[in-house]
C-alpha cells in the first residue's frame, strides 16, 4: 500500500511539473505572437531603437486606407525617423485615395526630408503621390505622368434586349443613379459627368502646377494631356528630377544634411496584414495552414489613370 501511495505521489509531481512547463511555453508563445502582432509598426524587419531612414513601398492600385494613413502619421511624428524613401510602383487609383496619400506624405515632408524612387510605373495617382516629395527619381524605363481623370461605365441595354431582359428604373430625378449600365447615355448625363471629370482634373493638374510648376519645362509637348512618359522623357519635361534609384536617393539625402553613412535604411510596412490573431498564433505550428478569404466590391468611380 505504501509503495502504491509513493508511486501516486511521484506521478502527481511529474504531472504538475509538465503542467508548469506547458503553461510556461504557452505564455512565452503568447508573448512572442503578441509582439509580432502588436509590436511597433515602425520597427520594420525586426529593427528596434536608434535613428534610421524609413523606406516605405506604395504598390498596386491606390485606394483609401486608414491603416496606411495611421502608419504614415506615426512616421511623421517619430523622432527616430530622420528621413523617408518612398518607393512607388503604382498605375494610379481612386481620386480620394490618391489625395489622402498625397496629404499624408506632405505631412511627413514638412517635418523631415522625403525622396521618391519610382519603379516600373508611377502614373496618374502614383504620380500625384510622387509630387508630395520635393525630389523625384525614376529609372529610364519608368512609366509615369498620365496626368488626367478617367471614368468608365459599361452599358448593356442592347445585350439585355437580345436575351429578352428588360430593366425598369424608378428614380426621383433624371440624373439620379447615372450613369447606369442599364440605361442608355443621354446628353444631360454626359454633361454632368464631364463637368465632374473636369473639376477633378482641375484639382489634379493644379496640384502638379503647385508642386512642379517651376520645374515643368516647355518642351513642345504638354504634360497635362494624359499622356504617359518614360523616365527619360519625364526628366526632359521636368516631371522628375533625376534618373536613378536608391543610391541616388541616398545621395540626395546626404546633400540635405542627412548622414546616410551613419543611418541605416529600414523598411516600414504600411500595409495591414490580413492574417487574423489565431492565424498568426497557430502559424508557428508547422502543421497549421491558415486560410484567409477576401471579398471585393466593384463600383463605378472616377479614377486617376
Amino acid at each position: 500500500m505504501s509503495d502504491n501511495l509513493a508511486a501516486l505521489i511521484y506521478l502527481k509531481g511529474k504531472v504538475h511539473k509538465w503542467k508548469n512547463i506547458a503553461l510556461l511555453l504557452a505564455v512565452l508563445s503568447f508573448l512572442l505572437v503578441g509582439k509580432s502582432i502588436f509590436g511597433s509598426k515602425l520597427s520594420g524587419d525586426g529593427f528596434e531603437g536608434g535613428d534610421y531612414i524609413a523606406s516605405i513601398k506604395i504598390n498596386g492600385v491606390i485606394m483609401e486606407d486608414d491603416y496606411r494613413s495611421k502608419v504614415l502619421k506615426e512616421i511623421a511624428e517619430e523622432n527616430s525617423v530622420k528621413a523617408v524613401i518612398v518607393n512607388i510602383d503604382s498605375p494610379g487609383g481612386g481620386i480620394v485615395g490618391s489625395e489622402i496619400l498625397f496629404d499624408d506624405l506632405r505631412e511627413i515632408a514638412v517635418k523631415k526630408p522625403i525622396v521618391v524612387v519610382m519603379g516600373s510605373v508611377a502614373a496618374s495617382g502614383g504620380y500625384m503621390a510622387a509630387v508630395a516629395s520635393d525630389y523625384i527619381i525614376a529609372h529610364n524605363g519608368t512609366l509615369t505622368g498620365s496626368i488626367g481623370v478617367l471614368m468608365e461605365s459599361p452599358e448593356v441595354t442592347e445585350l439585355a434586349n437580345k436575351i429578352g431582359v428588360k430593366f425598369n428604373t424608378y428614380k426621383s430625378s433624371p440624373l439620379k443613379g447615372s450613369p447606369s449600365p442599364f440605361e442608355k447615355p443621354n446628353p444631360a448625363v454626359d454633361l454632368v459627368i464631364k463637368e465632374s471629370i473636369a473639376d477633378s482634373f482641375e484639382f489634379f493638374s493644379g496640384l502638379v502646377q503647385e508642386r512642379r510648376g517651376d520645374k515643368i519645362k516647355k518642351t513642345g509637348r504638354t504634360v497635362f494631356d494624359g499622356r504617359v512618359f518614360t523616365g527619360r522623357q519625364a526628366l526632359e519635361a521636368g516631371l522628375i528630377d533625376e534618373i536613378g534609384g536608391t543610391k541616388e536617393a541616398l545621395t540626395y539625402l546626404q546633400n540635405n544634411k542627412i548622414d546616410t553613412k551613419k543611418l541605416s535604411v529600414h523598411e516600414v510596412e504600411i500595409e495591414e496584414k490580413d492574417e487574423k490573431f489565431f492565424d498568426k498564433f497557430f502559424g508557428f505550428l508547422p502543421f497549421f495552414d491558415g486560410v484567409n478569404s477576401k471579398s471585393s466590391s466593384h463600383q463605378i468611380m472616377a479614377i486617376l489613370r
